[in-house]
């Protein structure tokens, strides 16, 4: 398709199949006969916008009224808050209402949209996806007035490769170098390096040009990812921008104690009739953290004082409190309700766990329902029997080792087949969060497993540094929980961040550390075939080739059941599965 004589980028072409694989798959799976008087949970299509979608202001929330305070209530701190190194969702929600970058999602209703944000649309290409053009919208500036302009989303690009920096979103970086190790070629801009025209030109203040190796249809969909947020290199504060990220979107950091309070307040500066997609209702969020799931959802069901105006940025329902929800019509109107792009799962460390038959022993022996009860059973989601998300782009479901097994497992023939493989005694370290939910969800894991014969010792990570540890290639763990949604609606995004061997790096995201180098030659393959719904169907293939070497036992396809409170209006859910900051108000 073309538009003023240029190509607008190939996910287009999949615009109507996503759409019908997201609606046909509400559910969220198959297992409807045993969730009898469940709500029908809600998937959203996702398409691409134009110049014109991508002007402000952003259309206003229906009864959506200005001022006064949202509480956010939050089990432990944020690690990261700088748009270059934040990748977890609850990390990238707030990011995204601070830092702008150049597309991202509009949200009505059921209804997104990428849109251009700091830019005026999307982008164009004209070499069918190897070169890309975007040029800035008028009036951009940040919390101190100062203008956001096109050197500043180069410098933002440039930061995001420094290798200490490496917990962030990688795909604009290696797509400009054609390689994994994207910092060998360059190394950041912090020694005064820059990178040069040949990989990204700025011919003005508002026109940025990126050269990529390789033509990448989707690349619009990979700087809506905090990589191409601005930062002007004046304003580099290198680690205290993770504490205090300088803000270009309607709110900005005004107070931040880690671990305890973060506290977003209006940013002056922000214009809305530059911005398609975010509000600036709400005078202040206050954001309390350290609460754990079971003070959350107390406080928010009793909903006495400031926690009326107050909710929870993305956990969800532990056993006791998904009971109450079924039998309280009241609380049920205050919770969101949907399937979001996750599928949950626990990794295997496949550097310590090397033999195929323990882990498919292992997967044997898992007990998913006991599992699942600690976390509200089946509203937490039905169960996985594939890596892919049920909203992927092409999802099919395919014959899974779990088939006829019990939904607790088989602990007797996960023993016979630890002895077959001589592995009986097998030592696994179990990994796994301080929060209640995850305590209770060990207990059967635990229990299961040493009946079926491995020999399993307990290591507990705090939730601010879960992700930091499991993701060390020294990590001390064997079997520990992982959650991922593809960053966009395809599976480019999923099997080559997690399953590709040669992304096997210090705080990279294939925490499994699977390695199989006939996997790593057909995601390349995969990768070059431009018809976006045969490369679909490839990637299901590709999800159960990998399945057979287990690197991983698949859980659930994630429900996001959050809680608020009766004061808050426009609580909705974002493409990250947490409560969408960009429309909340106070009633």
């Amino acid at each position: 398709m073309k538009t003023s004589g240029k190509h607008r980028f190939a996910a287009l072409l999949a615009v109507g199949a996503l759409a019908a694989s997201a609606s046909a798959c509400s559910s969220g799976g198959g297992d409807e006969k045993e969730e009898q008087g469940k709500p029908q949970a809600k998937t959203a299509a996702v398409s691409v916008g134009t110049a014109a979608d991508s002007k402000g202001p952003a259309p206003e929330i229906p009864g959506a009224k200005k001022g006064g305070v949202a509480g956010v209530l939050n089990r432990s701190g944020f690690s990261h808050l700088d748009p270059q190194r934040a990748y977890v969702s609850n990390l990238m929600t707030i990011s995204e209402l601070v830092s702008r970058r150049l597309t991202f999602y509009k949200k009505e209703g059921d209804k997104t949209t990428l849109v251009g944000d700091l830019a005026t649309d999307p982008g164009t290409t004209t070499d069918g996806g190897k070169t890309w053009k975007f040029t800035l919208k008028d009036n951009l500036k940040y919390e101190d007035g100062s203008p956001i302009v096109a050197a500043d989303v180069k410098y933002g690009v440039e930061r995001s490769f420094h290798k200490a920096y490496n917990q962030g979103p990688k795909w604009v970086q290696q797509w400009l170098t054609g390689s994994e190790n994207y910092f060998e070629v360059y190394e950041g801009p912090f020694n005064g390096k820059e990178l040069g025209p040949d990989k990204i030109e700025v011919p003005d203040a508002k026109t940025i040009i990126f050269k990529l190796t390789e033509p990448h249809p989707d690349f619009p969909f990979a700087v809506a990812m905090g990589t191409s947020s601005p930062m002007p290199k004046a304003k580099e504060t290198k680690d205290d921008n993770d504490r205090k990220p300088f803000a270009s979107g309607p709110y900005k950091v005004t107070t931040h104690e880690p671990d305890k309070a973060l506290v977003l307040d209006k940013n002056t500066n922000w214009d809305p009739a530059t911005d398609a997609i975010r509000h600036q209702y709400v005078d202040q969020f206050k954001f309390e953290l350290g609460v754990t799931a079971p003070q959350q959802f107390q406080r928010l069901t009793a909903a006495a004082g400031s926690d009326a105006a107050a909710f929870t940025l993305n956990e969800r329902p532990d056993a006791n409190f998904a009971q109450q929800i079924a039998t309280d019509p009241a609380l049920k109107n205050r919770v969101t309700d949907a399937v979001g792009p996750y599928t949950n799962r626990w990794d295997i460390n496949n550097k310590r766990i090397t033999d195929v038959n323990v882990r498919k022993a292992m997967l044997t022996a898992f007990p998913r329902n006991s599992a699942r009860l600690a976390e509200g059973g089946p509203t937490a989601g039905d169960f996985a029997n594939s890596l892919a998300s049920v909203t992927q782009l092409g999802f099919a479901p395919y014959k899974s080792l779990f088939d006829g097994l019990p939904p607790d497992g088989d602990q007797a023939k996960a023993k016979q087949m630890l002895e077959a493989a001589g592995k009986v005694g097998q030592k696994v370290v179990f990994c796994f969060t301080t929060s209640k939910t995850q305590q209770e969800r060990a207990l059967p894991i635990i229990d299961s497993l040493n009946k079926a014969g491995f020999q399993m010792e307990r290591k507990e990570i705090s939730d601010k540094e879960y992700y930091d540890v499991i993701g060390k290639l020294d990590t001390p763990c064997d079997l520990y929980w992982a959650g991922w949604g593809a960053d966009w609606p395809t599976g480019a995004t999923v099997y080559t961040p997690v399953f590709d061997g040669r992304k096997i790096v210090d705080d990279g995201e294939n925490y499994s550390q699977y390695n199989n180098p006939s996997v790593n030659t057909e995601i390349d393959r995969i990768l070059k075939i431009t018809d976006v719904n045969q490369q679909a169907v490839e990637w299901m293939k590709l999800d159960q080739k990998i399945m057979e070497d287990v690197p991983t036992i698949p859980y659930l396809y994630q429900r996001h059941r959050l809680v608020y409170g009766p004061q808050i209006g426009g609580a909705g859910l974002n493409i990250h599965g947490a409560i969408d900051l960009h429309n909340v108000f106070v009633k």
